[in-house]
């Protein structure tokens, strides 16, 4: 291998590990162990025995490295855009090195313990650690994430399910690639375990795709800081045109979803009991 050849082959090791890699790497890639040792001078720092974190290395793949195992589970696929249910440091650690340690999430696939070979765990053991970590309406959350950015295709969801302890639960089958968010996930999941009927992401003319329609004119938006933030005038025009026609609208924040959901429900319940959300639409756009 030349020498371009094997600097492009460390940079993508490099990029694709969030700065951080192993001599087994580098000398895979072609590296001596003299120019694996003069790293040193280019200010990479050691983390354990035949693993080195370059200066700009992210601080979660640090830690997790320095601690004896892999970047894993839902913290691995928060690395690569999906969402998330949780900001916990999950770690997954060979069977020899899994133990318990203090701000750490030990996490790994159902019955299967791959080695460690690589500072980020790739995705397929990622997702399988997730399964087994989160809780139903969790895996549910990050499936849908996947979905939704096409890194995953339905078939992989079931597959995904088929193989952990979820196996005896159609968890695949309530997932939805049209779920742009988490907090959209969480809100469409917990309606239907309470029995409200809900359709998603429906086109309303003169309005648009909302995320929600609760019966004739009840309009539930899912609302986090990522994606509303930029579209503040945008979603308060909406809901003055969709009030205009006729509709109600409730927009709930991760905020109302998470540490607020009883109230949230309460509130839905009560429009649903004096069944204001059957009421006819009379304007027309």
């Amino acid at each position: 291998m030349g020498c371009y050849e094997t600097v492009s082959e460390i940079e993508r090791i490099v990029a694709s590990n969030g700065g951080v890699a192993s001599a087994a790497q580098l000398r895979t890639a072609g590296w001596s162990r003299s120019q694996i040792n003069a790293l040193f001078a280019q200010g990479w720092l050691p983390l354990r025995r035949g693993w080195y974190a370059s200066s700009s290395a992210n601080s979660q793949v640090v830690r997790a490295v320095s601690s004896g195992g892999a970047l894993g589970c839902v913290s691995a696929l928060r690395m690569q855009g999906v969402w998330v249910p949780d900001s916990e440091l999950h770690v997954r650690y060979s069977a020899r090195a899994r133990r318990s340690r203090s701000g750490v999430r030990s996490c790994h696939p159902y019955r299967l313990d791959p080695p460690v070979l690589t500072a980020i765990d790739p995705m397929e053991i990622a997702v399988a650690s997730a399964a087994n970590c989160l809780d139903a309406e969790g895996l549910v959350i990050v499936l849908d994430s996947m979905l939704n950015m096409r890194m995953i295709e339905m078939a992989d969801a079931r597959a995904t399910v088929a193989a952990s302890r979820f196996a005896r639960h159609d968890l695949a089958e309530r997932c939805d690639p049209k779920s742009e968010s988490g907090t959209e996930t969480i809100i469409r999941l917990r309606l239907r375990a309470a029995g409200i009927h809900l359709r998603t992401q429906v086109a309303i003319p003169g309005v648009g795709r909302v995320d929600f329609l609760v019966g004739n004119r009840l309009i539930i938006e899912a609302d986090s800081r990522e994606h509303h933030l930029s579209k503040y005038q945008v979603d308060r025009t909406r809901d003055r045109v969709a009030t205009g026609l006729g509709f109600m609208v409730i927009r709930l924040t991760y905020e109302d979803v998470v540490h607020r959901w009883n109230v949230v429900v309460g509130d839905i319940r009560a429009i649903i009991r004096r069944r204001e959300h059957r009421r006819p639409i009379t304007t027309s756009a």
